[in-house]
């Protein structure tokens, strides 16, 4: 298939709603076995996300985590208004042509056998699983309520344990699922988040609340300082970030304040804040948006980010030596079933 888009015939998703697989697997490995088999070309348009989940007749945020998903693994590149697309150089699974092969003929024998696809399926996944090996890092899941703090808090923390962890970040509402799905061995976020987290996680893995250094408490005591009445715009890339900040602002005590919120992208909220706000909090979100350009009077802008306290990362490498301790004795850490993202 030329690059283009990607038909509805030729290169149809089959779907089986009775499997124990779940959906978006489903249509994660047909799409990822597409692309790595040539099928579906460097340069090829995936269809957008309500098109595809109608006609699959499946929720349209299922084909958006899947999208996501296969972002994250390298097979797609997404971008606004222009679709999201097949990278240059996909990831191609070593001798996956061979395997390729080995798959067509053992599906052959099982049928001979009487086996359904799905029973074959199940069979190697409980035999991959069985057979995996601890891994040499422990992994953390770092949840964040945007994917812009996720990704960069997950970096640090990679720089302050190298070679001893794997960070993968990760948004607070997908914890659940994700732990549901693959093995990891602890999750750590902000003090801001740990009572969602620790009930995302429902004891299944120990949770670190890390504290935060006291650069971020300053810009949060010169916003209560501020006199009754005042104005604070914050900008953020989406509505859960405006919430996260005004809860963190009315926690700390920033009542006098006007909150003034305003989303990327929302032409008549950010002209409002650069009209009549005193003060304004752009996200870290905000920041990689360039919406710092937005606004005039740049002394106003201060940007709503924060580093790690030296007692968070501590906290964080005890947990880390104990999770290590424990899965000495019981196989290693990552012994379980690995997340086929990537992530």
């Amino acid at each position: 298939m030329t690059p283009g888009t990607l038909a509805q015939g030729g290169h149809s998703l089959d779907i089986e709603r009775d499997s124990d697989v779940p959906i978006s697997t489903q249509i994660f490995w047909q799409l990822a076995y597409q692309i790595e088999s040539g099928r579906l070309q460097p340069g090829t348009r995936l269809p957008p996300v309500r098109e595809l989940g109608a006609g699959l007749r499946v929720n349209p945020n299922t084909v958006r985590a899947v999208y996501r998903r296969l972002a994250d693994a390298g097979y797609v590149l997404g971008r606004h208004g222009a679709g999201t697309r097949v990278v240059d150089r996909p990831p191609v699974r070593r001798g996956s042509d061979a395997l390729a092969g080995i798959v067509a003929e053992t599906f052959r024998r099982a049928a001979q056998l009487g086996f359904t696809p799905d029973e074959l399926a199940q069979a190697v996944f409980s035999a991959a699983s069985d057979r995996k090996r601890p891994g040499p890092h422990i992994r953390v899941l770092f949840a964040e309520c945007t994917a812009a703090d996720a990704n960069f808090d997950a970096d640090r923390i990679r720089e302050a344990f190298p070679d001893r962890v794997e960070v993968i970040p990760v948004l607070l509402d997908e914890l659940a699922d994700r732990l549901e799905r693959y093995h990891y061995d602890l999750v750590a976020t902000t003090t801001f988040h740990a009572d969602e987290a620790q009930a995302y996680v429902a004891g299944r893995v120990p949770v670190v609340a890390m504290l935060v250094g006291p650069g971020y408490m300053s810009l949060v005591h010169e916003i209560g300082a501020l006199p009754p009445g005042s104005r604070v715009g914050v900008v953020c890339g989406s509505p859960r970030g405006i919430e996260n900040i005004a809860e963190v602002l009315s926690l700390a005590g920033a009542s006098g304040v006007e909150i003034l919120s305003a989303v990327a992208h929302t032409e008549p909220e950010l002209q409002a804040v650069n009209r009549d706000a005193d003060l304004i909090l752009l996200s870290r979100e905000a920041m990689a948006l360039g919406l710092e350009a937005k606004f005039e009077r740049p002394d106003r802008l201060r940007e709503w980010s924060y580093e790690f306290d030296p007692a968070g990362l501590e906290l964080l490498r005890r947990t880390i030596e104990r999770v290590a301790e424990r899965a000495d004795g019981v196989g290693g850490p990552g012994a379980a079933d690995e997340d086929p993202t990537g992530e």
